[in-house]
């Protein structure tokens, strides 16, 4: 039995460590904190493993070089599951190289958001990385070490006091003396500064001070040129930046003059660091940090400096971002030659909005490499490295990792067992556009399909599919909006391929066929398309609607359309020729009712279902029916009903009889999202036990469609511990 189904749904996102937020300029924040569903005595919806689209991605914070044809940059990515995963990559001299890096294991609860903050390299054969994971709410310090073979998981020590604790920096001048620095939480609301020692074979913990009165400090720097001698620097709310000198046996506070702030420093003796920041730099010559200005560019406030490297007092090199005129955020960058500083051009990924030079290393004055990442248009990490030679900065062809692509479903349409198809839309490769996504199922596993997309126009959108349905394996039509020409989009299924359309009108929200030859399509404001074995061409509107989000057809005479239309009229009928308006019931003391989604068994039996604010004020599910002379309204569970914060809505629904119709979409209680289904036996609605991921700010179905009584599939959007918007698919009754 064919299916139809289209919704959009948005997730809620929670926040991340207020530390981690300052250290990574935009974090991606750890999931909502999700409540149990409700247990519903019913057989029960299982989530089938289904594959999201691969862009490139990944940011790099960090890079330390032994040699100029030795450097290692490490960061973080959204890995193709979808899930967070720390990364590393090395320079041979000619080409970056990623490398496999351990990530903290998810035992009963997921982790999220492994990230390396800081790596240092005093060899070709060792590396010292560290950063900082979440479970729930809570920071653990993570470090790891390259043997020049692999890299490993180290164990690393809790502080006592704390509740929370992540490592940002780490600076090592040989495989038996590392230091790092890191914020932590004391339980108390305090956010202060902790160091830890590396012997070899182990780390150990130190005490850091902290500025007088100050209780929210943020490590942002560190260098150290000998077990005895190490400079680190931070930033505290209410103290302003300030510096700490390690002595081989405790750490002091120390003065920063300069209105820099403490962004990065680098030593290269106990007589000589440099430490850089907001529009400014600091010096230290032995004894005491002096102030240094840093040119500003023209049309911008200040420039942020969050990397620094000296391979000699003679030559240091400094980079970061700054704001032009136009509100973007550029890669910059400034060089020392012991006198002055002076600004330097650095290449921007062309049509970036945000590009961010995060860390440089200088094994020479003629030999540096920085490291960062940039985002476009809808924001989508990638990573970025240039290369210092010759006086001037040059681009690098960095290896950007494989990272899942935020993919949303919204329709699914199944005609046997063996096959299924599953339509939405992800970003493209280049993540400047929306492209076209589907998803086919054998029988066995979904897998994606190759779509036919047009040109990208200056919109962006080149193809996002909203509706589909299919009368075999070897015939589906796919609807939706296209950005060549710009307006509605078709593409057709022959078994093969997926191929494109040309289809009158605007956008399309829904499709349905009765056979490889007739099929109607409409859009959001009424228009209709009718297909006829060769060619879609326009058809008389339903213009009764403010918004149609749905259609179904029993026979070419016989369609029905549902959306939200003017109070009382949220459905229409089609008879081959043209539409009339219908009336549609509001639930007793109800008001704003939408059909979202219908399906008709049958000339004399359709259901539909959406949503209407009861008398609480609250969003709860409408479900009317059909049969054949006027729509009735018919109760449905409201599983939010209980909640003063909830809501719940029906976004598809797919009838094979008058006594077997499955209705899905979701319902939230408090901040939790999940998923919704209900069932019709011919005499009532009960709610099923549908499946949400754990963990998840977005669990929502917007699609089903049943082969035949209790053997559905209903597809949607979820996300996971990585924060990014992932294709969900289940199956039951």
């Amino acid at each position: 039995m064919r299916g139809w189904g289209h919704g959009k749904a948005e997730g809620r996102r929670g926040t991340g460590l207020a530390a981690r937020a300052v250290i990574a300029f935009i974090a991606a924040a750890p999931a909502a904190i999700a409540l149990a569903a409700p247990a519903i005595a019913s057989p029960a919806w299982t989530i089938q493993p289904s594959p999201n689209a691969i862009i490139a991605g990944g940011q790099l914070k960090s890079v330390s070089c032994s040699a100029a044809d030795a450097c290692t940059a490490v960061g973080t990515n959204l890995g193709p599951a979808g899930l967070n995963v720390t990364v590393a990559e090395r320079w041979n001299g000619k080409s970056w190289q990623l490398q496999n890096t351990p990530n903290p294991p998810a035992d009963t609860v997921p982790v999220a958001s492994p990230t390396l903050f800081g790596v240092s390299c005093p060899a070709s054969d060792f590396c010292e990385a560290v950063g900082g994971y979440q479970v729930a709410t809570v920071g653990i310090s993570l470090a790891e070490m390259w043997n020049g073979r692999a890299w490993t998981m180290q164990s690393f020590p809790v502080l006592a006091s704390s509740t929370s604790a992540d490592l940002f920096k780490v600076s090592c001048t040989s495989a038996r003396f590392c230091e790092a620095v890191g914020t932590y939480n004391n339980g108390v609301g305090e956010t202060l500064s902790f160091a830890a020692t590396w012997n070899g074979a182990a780390w150990r913990l130190q005490r850091t001070p902290a500025p007088a009165g100050v209780t929210n400090v943020f490590m942002t720097a560190l260098s150290c040129v000998s077990p005895k001698f190490c400079e680190a620097g931070g930033n505290s709310i209410g103290a302003g930046s300030f510096a700490m000198r390690w002595n081989g046996t405790s750490w002091s506070l120390q003065t920063l003059p300069g209105g820099g702030g403490a962004g990065a420093v680098s030593c290269v003796s106990v007589t000589f660091c440099e430490m850089v920041g907001f529009g400014g730099a600091d010096v230290w010559n032995g004894s005491r940090w002096s102030p240094q200005t840093v040119p500003q560019t023209a049309g911008s406030a200040s420039v942020n400096l969050a990397g620094v490297s000296c391979s000699a007092a003679q030559f240091c090199a400094a980079v970061g971002q700054y704001n032009d005129s136009s509100g973007n955020t550029l890669g910059i960058s400034a060089t020392w030659n012991h006198t002055s500083w002076a600004l330097r051009t650095t290449p921007n990924p062309a049509g970036a909005s945000f590009t961010s030079l995060n860390a440089v290393s200088c094994a020479a004055s003629s030999a540096c490499e920085a490291v960062g990442n940039f985002m476009v248009n809808p924001p989508q990490w990638q990573a970025l490295a240039d290369s210092w030679s010759r006086n001037a900065w040059q681009a690098q062809h960095v290896i950007k990792p494989p990272t899942a692509a935020a993919s949303t479903l919204n329709a699914v349409s199944c005609v046997s067992l063996a096959f299924c198809e599953a339509v939405g839309s992800h970003p493209d490769s280049a993540d400047t556009a929306t492209v076209a996504l589907a998803l086919a199922w054998n029988g066995a596993v979904w897998k994606i399909q190759n779509t036919a997309n047009p040109l990208q126009a200056a919109n962006g959108t080149r193809m996002a599919l909203d509706g589909v349905s299919c009368v075999s394996a070897l015939f589906c039509e796919a609807v939706g909006q296209s950005s060549s020409p710009v307006g509605g989009g078709a593409e057709v299924w022959n078994g093969t391929r997926w191929a494109l359309q040309a289809v009158p009108g605007g956008p399309l929200t829904s499709v349905s066929c009765t056979s490889a030859k007739f099929c109607v399509a409409a859009g959001g404001d009424g228009h209709v398309d009718t297909w006829n074995g060769k060619s879609w061409s326009s058809a008389a509107s339903a213009s009764g609607f403010t918004s149609l989000s749905s259609v179904a057809c029993a026979s070419a005479s016989f369609c029905e359309a549902t959306g939200a239309g003017p109070s009382g009229d949220e459905a229409e009928r089609w008879n081959g020729k043209s539409w009339s308006p219908q009336s549609t019931p509001t639930p007793a003391n109800g008001s704003f009712p939408t059909l979202s989604a219908v399906s008709c068994a049958g000339v004399t039996y359709c259901e539909a279902v959406g949503s209407y604010t009861n008398s609480s004020f609250s969003v709860a599910p409408l479900a009317e029916v059909w049969k054949g002379t006027a729509w009735a309204v018919q109760p449905a569970p409201d599983p939010a009903a209980s909640s003063v914060a909830g809501s719940a809505s029906l976004s598809s629904v797919a009838c094979t009889s008058a006594k077997s119709c499955t209705a899905v979409g979701q319902y939230t209680l408090l901040v939790s999202n999940f998923t919704l289904g209900e069932v019709w036996n011919g005499s009532s609605w009960s709610q099923r036990s549908t499946a949400s991921v754990p963990y998840a700010g977005l669990n929502s179905l917007s699609g089903v469609s049943c082969r035949a009584s209790h053997l559905c599939t209903a597809v949607g959007v979820t996300d996971d511990a990585g924060q990014i918007p992932a294709t969900l698919i289940e199956t039951g009754d």
